[in-house]
């Protein structure tokens, strides 16, 4: 079979599309997300999530899903409780580079896609506890689903949020 230059043409479009709404999605966690709660704006924070957004929590919870309402709380949880947030992009690949990924080539059971519209997101959060003084890394890992409006309308999340306590009661341990 031989492709003439339009099926080439229309393939090659279609992956540099793909491309382009790949990275406008990265770039909206990186504004949205990172930047809402860095700068502990909950509005910008929240821009970036459909009202109607279903948010499975990094914590074990029975496996509910929760919405908007839930996912502000949390936001908001750690933008009044820690200071000096920064996130790291990358730690996808040890040794290797990276933080945003997207598409799959590979299932374990058949299914792949090539959409640039569920983000895979890694990299580690840091600040300070603003009581204690204490500093803390967070290793994180997110997928989300961006719809056509440019909306997160799902977003999961695995990370551990009880080691933020485990490294402040090992900070005041070490100053007694």
């Amino acid at each position: 079979m031989t492709l003439g230059c339009n099926g080439l043409n229309n393939k090659n479009d279609s992956l540099k599309n793909s491309e382009i709404q790949f990275e406008k999605n990265w770039k909206a966690f990186e504004k949205h997300h990172v930047g809402g709660v860095v700068n502990k704006d909950i509005n910008l924070f929240l821009e970036l999530y459909s009202d109607s957004v279903k948010w499975s929590p990094p914590n074990w919870n029975n496996n509910q899903i929760l919405g908007k309402a839930e996912l502000k709380e949390a936001a908001k949880n750690y933008m009044d409780n820690f200071e000096n947030l920064k996130f790291t992009p990358g730690g996808a690949v040890i040794g290797g580079d990276g933080a945003y990924w997207a598409g799959s080539t590979f299932s374990d059971t058949g299914n792949t896609n090539s959409s640039p519209n569920a983000i895979r997101i890694y990299g580690v959060w840091s600040g300070n506890h603003i009581e204690s003084g204490a500093p803390f890394h967070l290793k994180f890992y997110v997928i989300q689903q961006f719809n056509k409006d440019g909306k997160v309308v799902a977003l999961n999340e695995w990370f551990d949020p009880s080691s933020i306590q485990v490294q402040i009661d090992e900070y005041l341990k070490s100053k007694k």
